[in-house]
């Protein structure tokens, strides 16, 4: 099946005000995205796919209500009864605004749910930690599988620490380091060197955590490393498998702060999938995205693994045309000691009861090649 992923931005409006929000300088503005405008993005897009993954983002996207989610269910099953494309959802929130309405809203239309939680630091960053704990509870309680993202924002960021949070709630998560976007521009960020060094001592700690959770970052890396399908977005081009539209209804790459600057136009002014990708804005970005990976793929042996990274990683850093020095050390640095470590497990034959449970199914799996698509000398060599 041909998949998109929709970032749809419902709203610019949110209940928090998290100290890094990239959407601060939109002064959360209370809009919302038109059903119509809803309808006609779903159209569109059944004439480049058949299966269409919606990740209901914001601002917060629960603000908007509950009504408007269940009108945009009646718009879904519409559209799919006319023409047999498959739509799932997932929504990214904050968790506050979630009650057993919104539990029962989720379970019967099988939503997959992201909850923006910082752990430990949480109420530093974001505030509002116990309203949102309530909510992963009452996830739990009624069957509801959720994870985590958290945000590194600075040097003050324990991972290790906030890693123990999360594994002693059994909480799938990822980290994701801030970028300094919107109200974080100004911000001071954690320093990369640090950053990545705190990663990698979370992996050391993490692959033989055998009661540990899955940490996505690792989850990604590890993949890379073993042939299988399951790619990061920043290390792949996320060209015709991602799009994001605004509560205006304006279409983009995706939701990114920097993306802003390469508008594919209003939904309205498309009536294929052909037409977006044929806008000026789209050919505009594809084509620095291009520059900046014949630079990338001419002088680093890394680049059949990282794509060249992400569009908004290199804005935000070099400009689009250039080569994102900070990502590339993180890239190049945490991979290759996921690799080592990786290796070496391999080489003394360390029973799989040592390891993290993610990892053994990652080992399985490369080792079965049930989902390998590349020959895996590492893996042969653990048989």
């Amino acid at each position: 099946m041909k998949k998109v992923e929709i970032i749809l931005k419902v709203t610019d409006a949110c209940n928090l005000r998290c100290k890094y929000c990239y959407n601060g300088e939109r002064e959360y503005e209370k809009n919302c995205l038109s059903l119509e405008h809803f309808e006609k993005l779903l159209n569109v897009l059944l004439t480049g796919y058949n299966l269409i993954h919606i990740i209901w983002h914001g601002g917060e996207p629960l603000s908007v209500g509950l009504d408007y989610f269940k009108k945009a269910m009646d718009v879904e099953k519409r559209v799919q009864i006319q023409s047999g494309v498959t739509i799932e959802n997932s929504v990214q929130t904050n968790g506050t605004l979630i009650n057993s309405a919104w539990i029962k809203f989720f379970k019967e239309h099988s939503f997959r749910v992201g909850i923006s939680f910082d752990g430990v630091e949480n109420e530093k960053y974001r505030g509002c930690t116990e309203k949102t704990l309530a909510a992963m509870e009452k996830l739990r309680a009624n069957g509801i599988k959720f994870g985590c993202n958290a945000v590194v924002a600075d040097n003050d960021y324990d991972i290790i620490k906030n890693y123990e949070f999360f594994a002693s709630k059994g909480i799938s998560f990822d980290f994701s380091r801030m970028i300094q976007e919107g109200g974080a521009k100004n911000m001071v960020s954690v320093g990369t060197e640090s950053f990545v060094k705190s990663m990698c001592d979370l992996f050391d700690h993490w692959v033989y955590d055998t009661d540990g959770v899955s940490v996505r970052t690792f989850v990604m890396y590890l993949n890379l490393l073993t042939g299988g399908r399951y790619r990061i977005c920043s290390n792949c081009s996320c060209h015709l498998k991602y799009l994001s539209i605004s509560p205006k209804g304006t279409v983009y790459n995706c939701s990114r702060e920097s993306m802003g600057a390469y508008p594919f136009g209003s939904i309205e002014s498309f009536e294929t999938t052909d037409d977006i990708f044929n806008s000026e804005g789209a050919i505009k970005l594809l084509s620095g995205s291009i520059e900046r990976r014949n630079k990338c793929k001419a002088a680093c042996e890394y680049f059949e693994l990282c794509a060249g990274g992400c569009a908004d990683v290199a804005i935000v850093e070099n400009g689009l045309e250039n080569i994102p020095t900070e990502y590339c050390y993180t890239f190049k640095t945490l991979y290759s000691h996921i690799k080592g470590v990786y290796e070496e497990i391999v080489n003394k034959g360390t029973p799989l009861s040592d390891l993290n449970p993610t990892v053994r199914e990652i080992m399985v799996r490369s080792i079965s090649k049930t989902v390998s698509t590349t020959k895996n000398d590492i893996a042969d060599t653990y048989i």
